[in-house]
């Protein structure tokens, strides 16, 4: 009996699913320096893991069959807690029973076998039918090496059956019997393909059943009145008066840090309406995607100087200044530079060196010897130091290159099937007749009248020439096809940078609402209930800028805008900037808490390690999936976000408790606490929900629902940890302590969030790598120091909280 009772603990599920997320956030780092091979054998597909998540199976199943818990628990959370018994045996099944493989196949050939990797071993196995490849297309971006999108098309013959066609691609699966063809990979000469193989009808079968479950429990667990959330929501309905919020911040933030250096350049310069109307070209990017100059000399000058401005000039300024007059401004010092050694090297006590500052006397590049020796070593040898060196090496290249003329693609080869642009420091012989002469002819032509203009004042000329590049460009693109409505609407974006003047309204409009929110707790500022509807009502202005930013960048790159790091973190910012507005009249404090919060990532997006550049998608990429997945565990993102930003003003509020404020203060703890817990809730199932239909996803896209990929296996500590909260009120240790308990770690834990959103892309590395993201150690420093600080708090909240109790 006391076995079965030990067996059917919550304490003993505490212990295994923490035990779990301490083991899978080790077998990620054990991967990044090991390998995937080292993780799966060791970790993932090892015995005593498999074992570890049969237990806490076995441990849940007990918990329900239990009698009294039984009784007690409502439908929602059985149907909930239910559907991760079922995903479980799915991925045993999938495990044990399922088949994966791969088909390689030249064009023209017959293949009726696969090459296995799977649980049961490797070789290759025989197919109930026979797959020829009749042809092999792959597209790429318009005069890019990036593919768009690449597709097989087969002939299946089945044993006595008639044969048919049929064609895979990327994100479209073609089923045989019950096996499943996935385009996977291409030979380099493109006559060849790759396709994976899967057949795991039984674990799939098992596995949607227990998503769909999951959707049922989610939405009976929070409509129903027995449930948790709704025994919170009752709760927190009974207590009239609406929670006052205080969060100090230094409204610096949405300005200054921006302010670029002075450099003190007397070099000449380029007049700024001129700038503009050259601004206003097309050129091919490197991705393959048509954009005006503008954003393409914006991404430029970010590489080299880590800001859209130097020293007043903008970028279109500055690559034509840098291209008429290479000499006088080959002495600015714009290639910014992190490594203090380096800088010391060539004696700048800055941030940035010059371009002359890397050749000698005779015009020898100085760096030459050391950048080949970096280069010969292996990428696990390199050093901080040879990290950086590259990275000047890099940036050295850009502007030799734009001095050049070999970075600026302005010129369309309309014979190109490819849709080749080519510029004016490039090889021209593809060019015939009057193209030949025009294209070697004008570059030269446009930096004289430059010149001319610099000197007079004077840019009729100089605009002239801009015209006539402009006229040829629209005459001979081809493929692509210029969508001039695009380029003004892209050229309208850079212009209104709609997404600065919602960082700086966010932070002002939220800071002052807190303010506000704190004065009423504790002096009684009516007057400021006044004020709250105005400032209401310019937030709601503010969102809706920040909606027609969303809905610009959607439009001019073709697809939803949460590809990448930059646009996750817009997004999050817009729908819990939305959220708090659409609950504002049942939580007055929302709209303040998310103003402030959703400025604060706003700015963080406008950081430089966040690349603002629109990129075409890679194909894995181009699937509805991807917009559902992705959306809903953003969700997740924004509540978990809310939660960690309640629990620090619990923690604050905790700490202030004294004799005379207490039941003042303990009312609206609990109040909040109920909030904090209920928004928790929400995030819990949202970010399930999205990391479930993320794994819908690779299924369709991979064959497979769970790769232990870095991203998955953190989404899923994530999980593990919100559940651990969210479960403390069955630890018998922990009674009398919930409260503090939980609103402490409602901060803690949104550091696996953290994690899982951008510490996989700076320090792991997965199949989730499309997004990855050049960082450093920094953010180590950051996260450490944060979380010393909420510690010392959290033991100053406790003592206070446990003296006036």
């Amino acid at each position: 009996m006391k076995l079965i009772r030990l067996i059917a603990s919550p304490v003993l599920m505490y212990v295994l699913a923490g035990l779990y997320a301490v083991i899978l956030a080790i077998a990620t780092f054990v991967e990044n320096s090991y390998g995937p091979a080292v993780a799966r054998e060791y970790f993932y597909y090892a015995s005593w893991f498999i074992l570890l998540q049969l237990l806490q199976a076995v441990n849940l199943l007990s918990m329900f069959l239990q009698g009294s818990y039984f009784k007690r628990i409502n439908k929602g959370s059985l149907a909930f807690h239910g559907a991760f018994i079922f995903m479980w045996l799915g991925a045993a099944a999938s495990h044990y029973v399922g088949v994966t493989g791969v088909m390689h196949i030249r064009e023209g050939e017959t293949v009726n076998y696969m090459m296995r990797d799977d649980g049961a071993g490797t070789g290759n196995s025989s197919l109930p039918f026979s797959v020829k490849l009749n042809d092999f297309r792959l597209e790429r971006y318009p005069g890019s090496h990036s593919p768009m999108s690449y597709e097989s098309d087969l002939v299946i013959k089945q044993e006595n059956e008639f044969s048919f066609t049929a064609t895979v691609r990327m994100n479209k699966v073609i089923e045989v019997n019950g096996y499943r063809l996935f385009q996977s990979s291409f030979d380099r000469d493109e006559l060849g393909t790759v396709l994976s193989v899967s057949y795991d009808r039984p674990g799939m079968q098992l596995t949607y059943t227990g998503y769909f479950l999951l959707f049922v429990g989610f939405m009976l667990t929070l409509f129903s009145q027995n449930s948790r959330f709704g025994r919170l929501r009752r709760e927190l309905s009974e207590m009239k008066k609406n929670v006052p919020f205080c969060l100090f911040l230094l409204l610096g933030l949405s300005g200054g840090i921006f302010g670029a250096q002075t450099l003190g350049a007397q070099s000449p310069s380029v007049s700024s309406l001129h700038a503009e109307k050259f601004g206003q070209l097309v050129v091919l990017n490197p991705n393959g995607r048509l954009e005006p100059v503008n954003s393409y000399t914006s991404a430029i000058l970010r590489k080299l100087y880590g800001a859209e401005k130097l020293n007043g000039f903008t970028s279109d300024q500055f690559f034509l200044n840098l291209l008429s007059f290479p000499d006088e401004w080959g002495k600015v010092p714009f290639i910014k530079v992190d490594n203090k050694e380096i800088l010391k090297r060539f004696g700048r006590d800055g941030k940035y060196v010059a371009w002359q500052d890397v050749f000698d006397k005779n015009g020898n590049y100085v760096l030459a010897d050391e950048v080949n020796a970096i280069y010969l070593k292996s990428a696990a040898e390199r050093k901080r130091l040879d990290l950086d060196l590259l990275k000047l090496d890099e940036s050295v290249n850009i502007v030799y290159q734009i001095m050049q003329h070999q970075l600026l693609p302005l010129f369309p080869d309309e014979n190109n099937a490819q849709g080749k642009w080519y510029s004016a420091g490039d090889s021209l012989n593809v060019f015939q007749g009057k193209d030949s002469l025009f294209v070697s002819k004008i570059m030269d032509w446009y930096l004289y009248e430059l010149n001319h203009g610099v000197r007079s004042n004077d840019w009729k000329e100089a605009d002239k020439v801009v015209d006539m590049i402009q006229i040829f460009q629209q005459a001979k693109s081809k493929t692509p096809v210029i969508d001039n409505q695009k380029i003004r609407a892209e050229l309208l974006y850079n212009q209104l940078d709609l997404f600065f003047w919602c960082r700086l309204a966010y932070l002002i409009l939220g800071g002052i609402l807190l303010f506000i929110a704190c004065g009423e707790m504790i002096t009684d500022f009516k007057w400021g209930r006044k004020l709250n509807i105005p400032l209401i009502a310019l937030l709601v202005v503010a969102f809706l800028t920040h909606t027609t930013g969303v809905l610009l960048r959607w439009y001019i790159s073709g697809h939803a805008p949460w590809a990448n790091a930059y646009e996750s973190m817009v997004c999050t910012s817009w729908m819990l900037v939305g959220c708090g507005l659409l609950f504002a009249r049942r939580f007055p404090i929302l709209p303040a808490l998310a103003g402030l919060l959703g400025g604060i990532m706003l700015f963080v997006a406008g950081l430089n390690h966040l690349n603002p550049e629109i990129t075409p998608l890679v194909p894995v990429l181009q699937s509805y999936w991807l917009m559902s997945h992705v959306a809903v565990i953003m969700i997740g993102y924004v509540f978990f976000a809310l939660c960690a930003l309640t629990g620090l003003f619990n923690l604050i509020l905790m700490s202030l408790l004294t004799t005379a404020n207490q039941l003042r203060l303990r009312f609206r703890i609990r109040e909040l606490t109920l909030l904090n817990e209920m928004a928790m809730i929400l995030g819990l199932f949202f970010m399930t929900a999205g990391t479930f239909l993320g794994a819908i996803w690779a299924n369709v896209s991979w064959g497979r629902y769970w790769g232990w990929d870095p991203k998955e296996t953190w989404a899923l500590i994530s999980i593990v940890v919100y559940a651990l909260v969210l479960h403390l009120r069955f630890v018998p240790l922990l009674k009398g302590k919930t409260d503090w308990c939980f609103n402490l770690l409602s901060v803690v834990s949104i550091l696996s969030v953290l994690m899982t959103w951008f510490g996989v892309n700076y320090y792991l590395s997965g199949l989730h790598s499309y997004g990855k993201t050049e960082g450093s150690g920094e953010g180590l420093w950051i996260w450490g120091i944060g979380l010393c600080v909420v510690l010392a708090l959290a033991i100053l909240a406790r003592k206070r909280f446990r003296q006036d109790s």
